[in-house]
């Protein structure tokens, strides 16, 4: 028989949990499918409903045919047991109309009043809510008196990237299931499959950077953000004689150009450090490999140039806290850059 799940890279221990409660009549009412994003955890979850839906498994296997009629309806997107909500274009949050309803129709619609209806064509109903930790607290309030009270033909399964934003309400009863990021080699097939990447080389380079997640890979192929990263591989090339003020305007207003929130912004901006850690490691393997051409290595000697370059990598790894913590991006590459222009003038000394 043929398999959905074949669309699916890496997870399968996580499959294997649910397969092991289907078998011992175990399945809980609710979920937390937890993890970065970018990583396939909401496939996972629709593959998930899709097997409980299939006609042509049983209930203690987690299989979907693909080719039934409960699997071509799941698939089409028309099977009226199965109810997905998420964050939408333009918003901060999940609206409150999605789990509750309209107001003037509050607690007649929405997703709690689905879950808790009869089965239309099967004997469950199963609602899947991605970017959960998006709810505000009206929303959680209201998803935590389904979960307190969950319907006995009920699955729900929660989708996020911070399980740790959610209500500890919630937390507390949902079952966790922590999924990770893909392996470097299902990353690179996933790129060149849909079309993503031209060519074997340019999968492998986005993979490399994009720790496991199809969503990094996707911005890291991205044309201005690997124009930016050109530039910035330019600059730190010729790092001794750069004007760090006027490179990191460059660099912060081409960011501030290609991103579409500020929280894209940090992400672009996390990218961008982590090209530039990799550039400076790739010059220490260079130098302590023996790259007598190198000039920073003819200029310092090996020790003082080995010292200096691991010192550049911490503070590129400092920056990328600063990031973290919601210091403004500007201002952390304004300070990034005018330290390692110095730093690589003056040698190790300057860069402690």
């Amino acid at each position: 028989m043929a398999s959905a799940w074949t669309r699916l890279r890496g997870h399968q221990e996580q499959r294997a949990l649910f397969e092991r409660s289907m078998r011992n009549n175990r399945l809980s009412h609710a979920y937390v499918l937890a993890g970065p994003d970018g990583i396939g955890k909401r496939t996972f979850a629709r593959l998930l409903a899709q097997s409980l839906f299939c006609q042509q498994t049983t209930a203690q296997e987690l299989e979907a045919c693909g080719t039934c009629r409960n699997c071509r309806s799941f698939e089409s997107g028309n099977w009226p047991d199965y109810f997905e909500i998420g964050l939408p274009d333009g918003k901060t949050e999940i609206p409150l109309e999605l789990i509750l309803g309209s107001a003037d129709k509050r607690g007649r619609e929405g997703l709690c009043f689905e879950l808790s209806s009869a089965p239309l064509a099967s004997n469950r109903r199963i609602a899947v809510i991605d970017d959960a930790q998006r709810m505000n607290l009206d929303g959680g309030n209201a998803l935590l008196k389904t979960l307190e009270e969950p319907p006995a033909n009920a699955l729900i399964l929660l989708i996020s990237e911070s399980p740790e934003a959610l209500l500890p309400t919630i937390r507390s009863r949902c079952q966790l299931i922590r999924f990770f990021p893909l392996v470097q080699e299902d990353l690179e097939q996933l790129l060149l499959e849909k079309g993503m990447a031209a060519n074997a080389d340019e999968a492998r380079a986005a993979a490399l950077l994009a720790e496991g997640s199809m969503t990094q890979a996707e911005q890291l192929l991205n044309a201005e953000l690997r124009d930016l990263r050109e530039l910035v591989g330019r600059e730190f090339a010729a790092f001794e004689a750069m004007k760090p003020q006027e490179v990191s305007k460059q660099i912060a207003d081409r960011i501030e150009k290609i991103s579409a929130s500020t929280e894209d912004q940090r992400q672009n901006t996390r990218w961008l450090l982590s090209f530039l850690a990799d550039a400076v490691r790739l010059k220490l393997r260079r130098i302590t490999g023996g790259d007598l051409t190198d000039p920073l290595l003819q200029r310092m000697g090996l020790r003082c140039a080995s010292d200096l370059l691991a010192m550049l990598i911490d503070r590129i790894l400092q920056a990328t806290l600063h990031v973290d913590a919601n210091s403004p991006v500007r201002l952390v590459l304004e300070a990034l850059f005018d330290d390692l222009a110095r730093s690589m003038r003056l040698g190790p000394t300057s860069a402690r």
